[in-house]
C-alpha cells in the first residue's frame, strides 16, 4: 500500500474536514439539543409543537435532502451562494440537535419529579433547579447516547460528497478513482474511522463510568 504515502495529504486533509464537521455537528447539537428539551418540557403548547415539527423534519428526511436544501434550494431562492463546509457544519449541528433534544429530554425526565422537588423545597426557583439540579444530572445520564450521536455523525460526514466538500471518504474516492486501488484504498479509509471513532467512543465510555449515577439511566 505504498501508493497511499503518496496521497496522504489528500487523505488527511479529508480526515480533518470530517473531525471538524463531526465534533462541531456534536457539540452544537447538543447546546441546541438541550434548549430544545428545555423548551419542549416547559415551553408551553405552541413552542412545544414548533420544536417537534423542527425534530420531525430533521429525523424524518435524509441528511443528503437537508444538504441539498441549504445548500442549493435555500441559496437560490436567496439569490446568494454559501460555502460547502460552512453548510456542512450548519446541517450536521441542526441534525444532531433534533436526535440529541430526544436523548436529552428523556434523561431529564428520569431525574425531574424527585429532583425538583426537593430543590423547590430549599428555595429554588423553577429555573434555578432545571439549571443546577436537573441538567448536571441529566448531561451525566445522557453520555451514552451522546456517544451513539458522535457515532452515527462521524459517518454520515460521507454525505458531504452530494455538495462538493471534501471529506475523509470522499478523499477515499478520489483516491480509488485515480489508482484504480480500490480495495487497498477503502481498506485503508475504513481502518481510520475505525480507529478514531473506537478512540472517542471510548474516552466518552470512561467518562461515563466515571460520573454515572447508579441506578438512572436512559435506553439509546
Amino acid at each position: 500500500m505504498e501508493f497511499i504515502l503518496e496521497y496522504l495529504p489528500l487523505i488527511i486533509e479529508g480526515f480533518i474536514v470530517t473531525v471538524e464537521v463531526t465534533f462541531f455537528g456534536v457539540i452544537m447539537g447538543l447546546i441546541l439539543g438541550t434548549l430544545l428539551a428545555i423548551g419542549d418540557l416547559y415551553g408551553g403548547k405552541i413552542i412545544s409543537t414548533l420544536i417537534k415539527i423542527y425534530v420531525e423534519f430533521f429525523r424524518g428526511s435524509s441528511i443528503v435532502v437537508q444538504l441539498f436544501i441549504f445548500y442549493y434550494t435555500i441559496p437560490s431562492m436567496l439569490n446568494t451562494t454559501i460555502d460547502s463546509f460552512i453548510v456542512g457544519l450548519i446541517v450536521f449541528g441542526l441534525n444532531s440537535a433534533a436526535y440529541q433534544k430526544g436523548y436529552i429530554k428523556g434523561a431529564m425526565e428520569a431525574v425531574y419529579e424527585d429532583q425538583m422537588t426537593a430543590a423547590l423545597s430549599l428555595g429554588l426557583t423553577k429555573a434555578q433547579a432545571i439549571m443546577y439540579v436537573i441538567l448536571p444530572q441529566a448531561l451525566r445520564i445522557v453520555i451514552p447516547a451522546w456517544s451513539n450521536e458522535f457515532t452515527s455523525l462521524a459517518k454520515s460526514t460521507a454525505a458531504l460528497l452530494v455538495i462538493g466538500e471534501r471529506e475523509l471518504a470522499s478523499a477515499g474516492k478520489t483516491i480509488a478513482a485515480q489508482t484504480w486501488r480500490v480495495l487497498e484504498t477503502y481498506t485503508f479509509i475504513a481502518i481510520i474511522y475505525l480507529a478514531w471513532i473506537s478512540i472517542v467512543t471510548k474516552i466518552l465510555d470512561i467518562i461515563y463510568e466515571k460520573v454515572k449515577i447508579p441506578g438512572i439511566e436512559i435506553t439509546t
